[in-house]
């Protein structure tokens, strides 16, 4: 929908809804009013009839999230490429188009959604420039920062828009851009966020890192080289239940790991990057050519420019669409890096549009150095539930929004506590999600595994904004955010390796010594 484009809505006007969230109360996320605290972390730990599990069953993990940091002087952002992640990512920043916040007020009063939103902390961040090679989408995000409803604020006040840029090197050269936020397709994420650094903008740039090794060492060099604050968009890596596997893992609990398997499995057209097609979408609105870019010249075509995840052009496929989002849960788990060999296989069997992708892919990351091996499954025509699970030779730890360990019955360690495999000798369940009927299957999808929300001090909270909150902290502080640019050099390389073995029929090396394929 345009920002000209108003919905036909008989009971309430978007501006009335708009005002009636300055009566919702707001409360700071980490702040003293949050409710306290709900997550039990379950060990049953009677004397000689469990192991020890030494500090599990007590450590607080949320004390480990991202924790809000008061702001200094405002800090001035662009965006690049307004599309749908787009908006969730000027949520997370604090930015709520009208549209959004409509879906979210049924008959007047804000659901769950909202309210969570409206509760985060206000991040002191000015939304100052906003590029998109389709026209109405920056007016969209405009309107968010215009006209939209705004975290952490009780008052709900219009502003001053946002500069609407045609070409994103003439917003990196805006004296009124500090960092930059980066969501456009794939293949221009690297030579964006290199140019971002060259211009002295801190990047936050949403994942794949890149579509090349070549990029990978590029970008890795330039974000060295200019030392600005760079996050990879895995917000995952704030959800708590993978940092309570961190400490399972380093406990010992598992005994040694000799295998890990990861899957993805969907079964409706939007899983498969057949995402529609805007209906106001003409030559005339769309930048063609800024889309392509470097990508081979092709006639113009609204499929490609919408659902450009289906080609390899654009995109990395299942690997670097979906399995990054799994490797990084792992990488930030196991500590794994780079595999040694890489083989992969599959095809496109199910979906006959002109995608050159595969719908169904399988990869095996043998790690050498590590003794294990890693698997990923992909399906697209198959909705089947599968969590992450890591085998040890004392238990497995079944991994997602949750976290179950469950003993093996040929363990040694374990033996003398006759444990029921079936049984979970250790849960990490924070409290369970509630959705509601405007959430959609997408969203409960990510949120299933462990990718939308997480839970500190009983309140759900979304992984987007705290993964961005610690970009900014770190901004401000001149930390390490913890999905740094080594991270996605890592994750770059590792899905990029199976790529390559999938469309070259081959095994792939890493030589971890020289940093390069053999």
């Amino acid at each position: 929908m345009s920002k000209n484009s108003e919905s036909n809505h008989t009971s309430f006007s978007r501006r009335d809804i708009l005002k009636g969230l300055a009566t919702v109360p707001v409360i700071g996320i980490m702040g003293a009013g949050a409710i306290s605290y709900q997550s039990e972390v379950q060990a049953r730990s009677k004397a000689n009839k469990i192991p020890d599990f030494g500090t599990l069953g007590s450590s607080d993990v949320t004390n480990k999230l991202t924790e809000f940091v008061a702001p200094g002087n405002k800090l001035r952002i662009g965006i690049i490429g307004n599309g749908s992640r787009g908006l969730q990512l000027l949520r997370a920043l604090g930015f709520a188009d009208p549209d959004w916040v409509e879906k979210n007020t049924p008959n007047g009063k804000a659901n769950a959604n909202l309210k969570n939103f409206l509760q985060q902390e206000d991040l002191n961040v000015e939304i100052t420039a906003i590029c998109d090679t389709f026209r109405i989408y920056a007016e969209i995000g405009a309107d968010a920062v215009q006209h939209g409803a705004k975290a952490g604020a009780r008052q709900i006040k219009e502003t001053s828009g946002p500069k609407l840029y045609h070409n994103y090197r003439d917003l990196l050269a805006d004296d009124l851009v500090d960092a930059v936020v980066i969501a456009t397709p794939d293949h221009w994420h690297a030579r964006m966020a290199i140019d971002a650094a060259l211009a002295g903008k801190h990047v936050y740039l949403e994942k794949p890192m890149t579509l090349t090794i070549e990029e990978a060492f590029a970008l890795r060099e330039a974000i060295f080289q200019t030392g600005v604050t760079f996050q990879l968009g895995h917000q995952n890596r704030q959800q708590v239940s993978y940092r309570k596997a961190e400490e399972v893992v380093a406990e010992g609990l598992l005994g040694d790991v000799s295998m890990i398997e990861t899957y993805t499995n969907r079964n409706n057209d939007h899983g498969a990057w057949i995402r529609g097609i805007h209906p106001e979408a003409n030559r005339d609105n769309i930048d063609w050519e800024g889309f392509l870019g470097s990508a081979p010249a092709t006639e113009f075509d609204l499929d490609r420019y919408f659902n450009w995840q289906k080609w390899f052009e654009y995109g990395g496929g299942p690997a670097g669409n979906q399995f990054t989002h799994e490797y990084d849960c792992i990488n930030q788990v196991m500590h794994l890096g780079i595999p040694n060999t890489v083989v992969a296989t599959g095809g496109n069997y199910h979906f006959k549009d002109p995608r050159n992708i595969p719908d169904v892919f399988n990869a095996v990351f043998n790690y050498a150095n590590h003794g294990l091996t890693l698997t990923y499954d992909c399906t697209l025509k198959s909705k089947t539930r599968r969590d992450k699970l890591i085998m040890g030779t004392d238990a497995s730890m079944v991994l997602s929004i949750n976290l179950n360990v469950f003993p093996d019955n040929g363990s040694e360690k374990y033996k003398k506590f006759n444990l029921d495999p079936e049984e979970p000798v250790f849960s990490y369940n924070p409290k369970q999600d509630e959705t509601d009927a405007t959430t959609s299957a997408t969203a409960k999808y990510y949120q299933e595994r462990g990718f939308g929300y997480t839970y500190r001090n009983g309140k759900k909270v979304d992984c987007t904004y705290l993964h961005m909150l610690e970009w900014i902290n770190c901004i401000r502080t001149k930390k390490l955010p913890s999905c740094n640019v080594q991270q996605g050099f890592e994750e770059s390389v590792t899905y990029i390796m199976s790529n390559i073995s999938y469309r070259e029929q081959r095994v792939v090396k890493w030589n971890q010594e020289k940093e390069m394929i053999v």
